[in-house]
């Protein structure tokens, strides 16, 4: 009998934690700022692009010229890969980064950043800034 009373007040003691912590984790005191005149640019690569017809990586579409990237605002760089008979995945899958370099309206993509492209069919490159 003694068990069973202990039982219903831990129940009790664990149901009111969690109705506090769900009633103050709801809330977030962090500021953010809303960027509404973002702009985003895709630039899209099939097989024949990033391949040259020697069977070589086109290194051409690592450099993306963007004339109003401005050196004090980092864009952000996505790109998305898809195989044969897949669907589009990016590199956060592999936990990588993506490395890049940017000045003066150009971005520089660092080639390892295709390091499987001789599997790849299409590539998206995604700059938001």
């Amino acid at each position: 009998m003694k068990m069973i009373l202990g039982g219903k007040w831990i129940a009790q003691l664990i149901i009111c934690c969690l109705v506090v912590s769900a009633a103050v984790s709801q809330e977030s005191n962090q500021k953010f700022t809303e960027f509404k005149s973002l702009t985003k640019r895709v630039y899209h690569y099939t097989k024949v692009e990033f391949i040259t017809p020697e069977g070589e990586f086109n290194d051409a579409i690592c450099t993306l010229v963007i004339p109003e990237l401005k050196e004090d605002s980092p864009p952000f760089v996505a790109i998305y890969y898809k195989r044969d008979n897949s669907d589009w995945f990016t590199e956060s899958l592999y936990r990588k980064r993506v490395r890049y370099s940017f000045k003066n309206g150009v971005i520089k993509l660092d080639r390892s950043n295709f390091w499987d492209w001789y599997e790849v069919n299409e590539i998206k490159v995604v700059v938001i800034y």
